[in-house]
């Protein structure tokens, strides 16, 4: 079996980094934040050229990329298990309009600018103590230089977040069956579940497999990556 990983918006090879290193299986990084996908067509056709189509594939996806994969899931003919990293799930119409939701992002673009790429991973940490090598990196590697305007910046093209953000909206893979796919779904457990969250995951498709995890966040992945290698293998292993 193939095994692929789609990160969630913003997130670069080096956040799964630590997964791929406890994961059992050798797993393609797949980063469809670097082009411009503006139909479920595009989507398809992204995937399949960054695919073998020769083989069962599995894809392991995180918040927006879970939107993507579930989609995927059921337009590839050769994928036969999929598991979803909180994402994959939400009916994002009934969180926020999609023009806010646009206008945040962009707003959140024009804002993470720094002077020095330091500064830019101190933001990115917060209060985190003792960071990881792997952790310090993935945040480097999500800046970039912008040399007329001398600052550094996230390393993503507006147009094609704005695009993905829309594409989310159209493809609705929330509602997508998930036929003759085996599926896996892992989330975090909060103590105070927002309602429009406590309700889509007690409507996900009964066919999904669901594990949520107490006392982590949204980029539980990168937290407690042998938990999640783990979990997903133990599952692989029961449903093949």
């Amino acid at each position: 079996m193939r095994f692929y990983f789609i990160g969630g918006l913003g997130s670069n090879e080096n956040h799964m980094s630590e997964f791929a290193h406890c994961f059992p299986y050798p797993i393609t990084y797949l980063d469809p934040y670097k082009v411009k996908l503006e139909s479920a067509k595009d989507l398809v056709d992204w995937f399949e050229a960054h695919a073998d189509s020769n083989e069962n594939t599995c894809i392991i996806a995180h918040s927006l990329g879970g939107d993507l994969a579930r989609y995927l899931a059921s337009r590839i003919p050769q994928m036969t298990h999929l598991v979803l990293l909180d994402g994959g799930y939400l009916n994002m119409n009934q969180i926020l309009p999609l023009e806010q939701e646009i206008e945040e992002t962009l707003a959140y673009l024009k804002q993470q600018v720094f002077p020095s790429l330091e500064e830019a991973v101190a933001s990115e940490l917060g209060d985190a103590e003792n960071p990881s090598p792997t952790t310090i990196k993935a945040i480097q590697s999500s800046y970039r230089w912008n040399s007329d305007l001398h600052h550094y910046e996230l390393d993503l093209d507006p147009e094609a977040v704005l695009s993905l953000l829309r594409l989310r909206r159209e493809l609705r893979s929330f509602q997508v069956p998930l036929i003759d796919i085996k599926a896996l779904f892992i989330g975090p457990k909060y103590e105070d579940e927002p309602d429009w969250r406590a309700q889509a995951l007690e409507t996900l498709d009964p066919s999904i497999k669901k594990l949520l995890l107490k006392d982590l966040g949204h980029d539980f992945y990168t937290a407690v990556p042998k938990l999640v290698s783990k979990e997903i293998s133990n599952w692989i292993g029961i449903c093949s």
